[in-house]
């Protein structure tokens, strides 16, 4: 009888022992990585993100939970199986793997918001044999996803109480230089009387109209503040930033599509892994993919605020350029400071993204007030 309890003892002591092996060594030469594919996207799009598990030693691992921390405007395809919470949500996978094996699964995730995300935490739980205990390792892993916003045609966006076509904006704000002709073209219903070029319309039997083209010189700058009130912390308001970013990015495609130097600036926090970003993006024909990478890494936090930042700027303000501000606020010491530009020959228009389109008329600055998109 005392054999046979000191038998089962050893057995369950060496059970145990194996268990504890098991346990503890299971961390040992296992790699777990994840690979993104496509990390750059638009809004609506899919991105693949790949995990990876290596087992290279000889011991198997017969229970490997992984637990990764996601965005919560990640939504996972492939029955993957996700935990959420009020503030977070989690990717959970299971896997049992060989001695000196690799295993991949490949999960596709659809992002339907702009921005720039940092994937980090994974915790790796390894339970033994037997399933006795577990012991749990957390690890990070830093990946980046930059969501460009969707790019809409600005004729998609609606401004003020006369129904305002943002066509219409794009044609008086950023207009060509009628000293430098580029051809002729038939005429369309949204074109100028003055415009038609009669020669080449009496030969063609139809109407001609003169195609302009911009000087080599003007440009437009799109300034974004995010400021939604004088206590820029605790005013925030989401949708005027998404808004003005929209318009912003619509005007910029609008633009750079014509021929027009465009570029960015703005007063955002940014997003990223690196520890700065340039909050300006210079001037070009070529500018729209700064532009939108731009508008992804913007948080809704303000780096400096709006009239600070514009005094910082100010010297570089050029009277050959046209500034076209989207704003959902403006504090006095702002409309000052614009004022005086004004005074100074700049060419300043203001877009309005306030949800009551309260900001403040400046004298000499026309301003048109963001009403929503075209249903």
């Amino acid at each position: 009888m005392l054999m046979q309890v000191f038998f089962i003892c050893c057995i369950i002591l060496l059970l145990m022992l194996i268990a504890k092996v098991t346990r503890i060594k299971g961390f040992e030469k296992l790699k777990i990585t994840r690979n993104i594919q496509n990390n750059r996207i638009f809004e609506g799009e899919e991105l693949i993100i790949e995990t990876v598990v290596e087992n290279n030693k000889w011991l198997p691992v017969s229970f490997i939970l992984i637990k990764e921390r996601i965005p919560l405007n990640f939504v996972y395809g492939n029955n993957a199986q996700i935990l959420r919470n009020s503030n977070n949500q989690y990717h959970t996978s299971k896997y049992s793997i060989l001695n000196y094996e690799r295993r991949k699964r490949k999960y596709n995730v659809l992002v339907n918001k702009r921005g720039t995300y940092i994937i980090r935490d994974i915790q790796i739980t390894i339970g033994d044999l037997f399933g006795f205990s577990a012991e749990t390792k957390d690890i990070l892993d830093y990946k980046e996803v930059i969501v460009y916003p969707k790019v809409k045609n600005i004729s998609k966006f609606k401004f003020n109480n006369t129904n305002l076509l943002g066509d219409e904006i794009v044609k008086r704000w950023i207009h060509k230089d009628p000293l430098y002709v580029r051809g002729v073209r038939e005429y369309n219903v949204e074109d100028r009387m003055k415009d038609i070029h009669w020669k080449s319309s009496l030969k063609m039997n139809k109407l001609m109209v003169k195609e302009y083209d911009y000087t080599s010189e003007r440009e437009l700058i799109i300034i974004l503040n995010i400021q939604c009130g004088e206590i820029e912390w605790s005013t925030i308001c989401e949708k005027c930033i998404e808004d003005a970013i929209k318009v912003g990015v619509a005007l910029a495609a609008k633009a750079t599509k014509e021929g027009m130097p465009t570029g960015m600036w703005t007063n955002a926090k940014l997003i990223g892994m690196q520890s700065m970003y340039s909050s300006t993006v210079k001037a070009s024909t070529n500018s729209f993919v700064k532009i939108l990478e731009l508008c992804a890494r913007i948080d809704c936090s303000v780096e400096i605020k709006f009239d600070k930042y514009l005094e910082n700027k100010k010297n570089d303000f050029m009277q050959k350029n046209t500034y076209l501000i989207l704003t959902p606020y403006l504090n006095e010491a702002s409309v000052s400071i614009i004022s005086k530009l004004r005074d100074k020959g700049m060419d300043i228009k203001l877009i309005d993204v306030s949800l009551d389109n309260s900001v403040t008329n400046i004298r000499g600055v026309e301003k048109v007030d963001y009403k929503g998109e075209w249903s």
